[in-house]
């Protein structure tokens, strides 16, 4: 033990006398005070050689190249000895050396500190600049250069060749004494475990490499007297490329390869030794570590040039090696790549997907390696799609039959397949080409995942959006093809769980499991309501619905429309075949029936349907049966064809409606509310179907009309019905589909029609009519209430130069459809749509006057009388009540003008308010539009004031239902029964019990036809009516002070008595606020007549 601590003492000193001189080389003594270069070491190599005990070297004093290179010699001997006293004494050549490991033998290195250290760095740094890299400077000038072709290129550089022998003598003893560093036990031992090995590897290796390369691979040709190959170069530098880790090897090959190095076969040889590292095991992870550091630390994205470098790079064939051979190593490193799970940088991703599409489709196209390496990725990649899953359940360790061509588990070749398509440039070619064979798998993965509930969320995403992207890129033909692949029950069958694991099973016989199910059981899962209407009870594969649903993902209108017509064929083919199998029969049909009910609406409908005159047939019978079935139809309509556009035509309520197929209902009956059609579910789920055909069809041939296709007129005659009496789920699309045609109707009819005057836009009204009517047949609501807005500016009237309104610039003829338009818009259930028809009518009211007005009119009051008012609908109403809406803006922007328009309003309006035979709501309304002409204009009410006030207060007097206390005792209930005043006389109604005040409340709302004049809101409406009158006439005398405002006295007495009684009993909290409001209002009235 003596022996040894006394040798690791003198280790250590000496150590430390070598440090002290290497510290004068490098500078680190800090006593120098020149300020040039030369001067500077030609004083650190004196001291140097003092500490040394020697005698100044004669070329010290000599140039700074001189003096640079003797200064460099100096530092390898330091190096030399620090790694000699460090290195371990007995090394072992197979001992691998771990990172912190420690022995007796390395205990000198764990003398040197962190400035020991980074003083040897700068000692290795003057070797490798001042001697290594001038030296070969020298030497390759000197070496011929050959041009790619083998012709010798001529330098014009002129070379002073005097020095070369003695500078190749001189790099040659240098490159091995550094090697010898490095490899101390030689070639086949390892590396040498020192700081100084980890400093040249790191920091040095390319400076060591490219002189190796260029002087152990100098070819005979080449060299000369002067300079010859040093061929035991060669094994040194192969040993240190294949020992060290791949990622440094390529850096030190790529930064030889990016620098300035001429000499051919330098670069050649390069490239080769870079090919035959990217072929060990994860070379071309290492080579992307090392091309891809800086984003990897940045999180950038790698810029175009360097992957189209690493691709090239990828692409070479090492020379001397078989095509599949290497490009199946290779194209296995890039799948381990893309399929792994772990930390695997977005940049390596990114480089791996773009070589392989690079490598697949090549950007020179005679470059013929991408159908080589189609062969091998496509494989790889489908494989794990169309074979059973072997071995084990979810084993995703399964072994390759071929060497070249990589087998992978069914996830991984899914996380491949993501990674791959998300990490390059968007190609048709390669995503048709990867996925066209595996989209019937695929669909069958995708509707297992869909089926079982449990399974992993992220691997579903992943699938669907495979088969999303492949159906909107793929060509027409290819995709029918394809997908009528999937209709015929290919794709297997597969199991997946929780954790995400897949695998493609043998395909089980589904006639077993339909044996297994009996009709009892098929009875008792029906009662129990186990199965809605599109439930594949007899697993038809695909399944029906979720089939058509992934077709409306693609949103492909023409592989969707081509498919459908081969199935409507195939199903037709199928029904005439005798030995036709039943089950493919049926799944044609249902197949049919769910691309009807999911694809006949909406974008995924345009161009599905190309040939329209068949199916407009089957939409005619379709609704000639509905409407058959129904007993409210109207048969005069029905028979009627469409030969023009009439204003009659338009209109959403007949003028004079024939009700002797009806039946006259009581007022207070609830079943008028009801539909008046009863279907069963499936008459209605063929109404339903054919009126989205209809959509569907008028959608993809803008071009048929009336005029081009017949048939149109007589579907049109059959809507009306179907708009008015039909269920919940048919009206809003009869609606709609009225509403394309009217619009279809009305371009049609316009089309030879003279163009008008132009807009100030620039575009004439005719265009602009003909692009709203384009937009109102659009299926996107947004673009419908668009070209409603159009036609409302095109109808609005225009501020002439004198500030006066004059009629819109617009053909008279166009009048009519407009209007019609409006009005089959009042009906939609979209809030906007109807708010921008009625602004539409109160512009066309103000733009072309009474005309349109009196049709409003006409439409809301007329054909009141008599029976046909017994039997008013609740769309009747909820029409009318609409068109008042309209009519309510139209008397709001008359303003002033609204005297011009007293006769035609109040007249009709007051006559629907005083008919007791109709129903409340239409009453209410008819208030509510005289109220709001009161408040408007008390000019325009001065004609009827007296009349109107009367009736409200007679309203009010016969209607009104005083609040009935519940008895306490007979005695109290006697006493209580008494009516104040004499004035007026408790009804029958005030005898009911709270539940029917409860009812007889609400029943507006939800009863819309119901004819009970006890509902309050009738008397809300008579005093809101009365309180407006009242305001506006005070408002009137403060500022004329005017007699003609003035209400007689009498009138104003009864006013008080009667609205201070209802203000007192009356049982609605909201009518007795509206009559104290109403009140003060009369007080603000007789105020102001008194001081006249």
């Amino acid at each position: 033990m003596l022996g040894a601590g006394t040798e690791r003492a003198v280790q250590s000193s000496n150590l430390v006398s070598v440090l002290q001189r290497g510290a004068i080389l490098a500078g680190s003594t800090g006593s120098e005070g020149k300020s040039d270069i030369r001067d500077v070491l030609t004083s650190r190599l004196s001291q140097y050689y003092s500490a040394l005990g020697q005698d100044q070297v004669s070329d010290v004093n000599g140039a700074l190249e001189n003096v640079q290179l003797r200064t460099a010699q100096e530092a390898l001997v330091v190096i030399e000895q620090v790694q000699s006293i460090v290195s371990p004494k007995r090394p072992d050549a197979n001992r691998v050396p771990t990172p912190g490991q420690t022995s007796e033998n390395d205990a000198p290195e764990e003398l040197l500190g962190t400035r020991d250290l980074a003083q040897l760095c700068t000692l290795l740094s003057l070797v490798f600049k001042w001697a290594v890299e001038p030296l070969l400077s020298r030497v390759s000038a000197s070496i011929p250069n050959t041009t790619p072709g083998g012709r010798r290129r001529t330098e014009v550089n002129i070379i002073d060749l005097t020095s070369v022998p003695e500078d190749y003598q001189l790099l040659r003893s240098i490159l091995f004494r550094v090697t010898r560093l490095l490899l101390l036990s030689g070639v086949r031992g390892s590396l040498n475990a020192t700081h100084i090995t980890s400093a040249i590897v790191d920091r040095h290796l390319g400076d060591l490499l490219k002189p190796c390369l260029v002087l152990g691979w100098l070819p005979k040709s080449l060299s000369s007297e002067s300079v010859l190959p040093l061929d035991d170069l060669r094994p040194v530098a192969m040993r240190l490329i294949n020992t060290l880790p791949v990622s440094r090897s390529v850096t030190a090959l790529s930064g030889i390869l990016s620098g300035q190095v001429s000499l051919v076969y330098v670069q050649k040889i390069c490239s080769h030794l870079m090919s035959r590292q990217i072929l060990r095991h994860n070379g071309v992870r290492g080579l992307f570590i090392a091309l891809f550091a800086e984003e990897d630390v940045s999180g950038d994205d790698a810029l175009l040039e360097k992957l189209e470098n690493v691709a090239k790079l990828l692409r070479s064939l090492p020379k001397g090696m078989e095509e599949n051979q290497y490009y199946g190593n290779i194209v296995q490193q890039l799948l381990s790549i893309l399929s792994a799970e772990g930390d695997i940088s977005s940049s390596h991703r990114r480089a791996a997907a773009f070589s392989l599409s690079r490598m697949v489709f090549p950007s020179d196209e005679k470059d013929r390696t991408g159908a080589l390496v189609s062969r091998i990725l496509s494989p790889a990649l489908q494989r794990p799609f169309l074979e059973i899953t072997q071995g084990l359940l979810f084993d995703n360790g399964s072994s390759s039959s071929s060497a070249d061509i990589p087998c992978l588990a069914p996830n991984q070749a899914i996380q491949a397949l993501q990674t791959l398509l998300t990490n390059t440039d968007p190609s048709p070619e390669l995503i048709s080409s990867l996925l066209t064979p595996i989209v019937p798998p695929l669909y069958a993965l995708l509707w297992t995942f869909d089926s079982v509930k449990t399974s992993e969320p992220l691997l579903k995403t992943i699938v669907r959006g495979f088969m999303r992207t492949w159906g909107r890129l793929v060509d027409g033909p290819e995709g029918i093809a394809t997908l009528w692949l999937v209709v015929n029950g290919e794709g297997g069958e597969w199991q997946v769980d929780v954790a995400g694991a897949i695998a493609r099973i043998e395909q089980t016989n589904a006639i077993s499991q339909l044996g297994m199910f009996t009709p009892e059981d098929l009875r008792r899962a029906e009662e129990a309501g186990e199965f809605d209407v599109d439930a594949n009870i007899l697993h038809l594969r695909p399944d029906p619905k979720h089939f058509v649903a992934f077709l409306k993902s693609l949103d492909r209108s023409d592989v969707v429309s081509d498919l459908f017509v081969r199935l409507l064929e195939s199903y037709r083919e199928s029904k005439a075949a005798h030995e036709a199998d039943p089950m493919r029969t049926l799944l044609f049909l249902q197949l049919i029936v769910q691309i009807q009910n999911q694809l006949s609406s909406g974008d995924s409908a345009l161009g599905i349907l190309k040939r329209p005159d068949h199916v407009l047939s089957f939409i005619k019978h379709a609704l000639q049966t509905a409407a058959q079935r129904s007993s409210k139809v109207d048969e005069t309509f029905a028979s009627r064809r469409q030969t023009g556009l009439k204003l009659e035509d338009l209109h959403i309520v007949d003028v004079d409606e024939d009700d002797s197929n009806g039946e006259i209902l009581e007022a207070d009956s609830d079943d008028e509310d009801e539909p008046s059609i009863q279907r069963e579910g499936s008459d209605e789920e063929i109404t339903s179907t054919a009126l989205n055909l209809l959509l569907a069809v008028m959608e993809a041939n803008p071009s048929l009309n009336t005029q081009t296709v017949p048939i149109l007129g007589d579907i049109f005659s059959l809507l009306e019905s179907l708009a008015k009496e039909s269920s919940e789920a048919i009206k809003p699309l009869a609606r709609e589909a009225r509403m394309v045609l009217t619009a279809r109707l009305a371009s049609s009819s316009i089309s030879q029609a003279p163009t008008g005057s132009t807009m100030e836009a620039g575009e004439s009204p005719q265009g602009t009519y003909q692009k709203a009517l384009k937009l109102l047949q659009d299926p996107i609501l947004p673009v419908r209430a668009h070209g409603l807005l159009l036609l409302r500016q095109l109808v609005s009237a225009r501020l002439s130069n004198d500030n006066t309104l004059r009629e819109p610039a617009l053909d008279r003829a166009l009048v009519p459809g407009i209007l019609g338009i409006f009005l089959q818009s009042l009906q939609d259930d979209d809030s906007y749509i109807f708010l921008t028809a009625v602004q539409g009518l109160a512009a066309m009211v103000e733009g072309f006057g009474k005309d349109v007005l009196k049709g409003l009119v006409e439409m809301y009051a007329k054909g009141l009388d008599g029976v046909g008012s017994m039997a008013l609908t609740r769309l009747d109403v909820d029409t009318r009540t609409r068109v008042g809406e309209a009519l309510g803006q139209v008397i709001k922007r008359c303003g002033d003008a609204l005297p011009g328009y007293a006769d035609l309003l109040v007249p009709p309006l007051f006559g629907v308010a005083r008919a007791s035979h109709l129903p409340t709501a239409l009453r209410t309304s008819a208030l509510s539009l005289l109220a709001q002409f009161a408040n408007t204009s008390a000019v325009a009410t001065l004609p009827y004031a007296v009349d109107l006030t009367a009736a409200m207060l007679d309203l009010l007097q016969v209607e009104s239902v005083p609040v009935v206390h519940k008895p306490r005792d007979r005695t109290t209930q006697v006493s209580d029964a008494t009516s104040e005043g004499g004035l007026l006389e408790e009804s029958s109604e005030s005898k009911v019990d709270p539940e029917r005040s409860k009812r007889r409340q609400d029943a507006v709302n939800y009863q819309p036809t119901t004819k009970d004049s006890k509902i309050p809101t009738l008397r809300r409406s008579a005093l809101y009516f009365i309180t407006l009158l009242a305001r506006a006439f005070a408002s009137q005398l403060e500022m004329s002070s005017g007699s003609v405002y003035a209400l007689p006295g009498d009138l104003m007495r009864r006013a008080k008595t009667i609205v201070g009684y209802v203000t007192a009993t009356d049982e609605d909290l909201v009518v007795r606020v509206m009559a104290r409001e109403t009140l003060e209002g009369l007080d603000n009235l007789a105020e102001a007549m008194l001081r006249l």
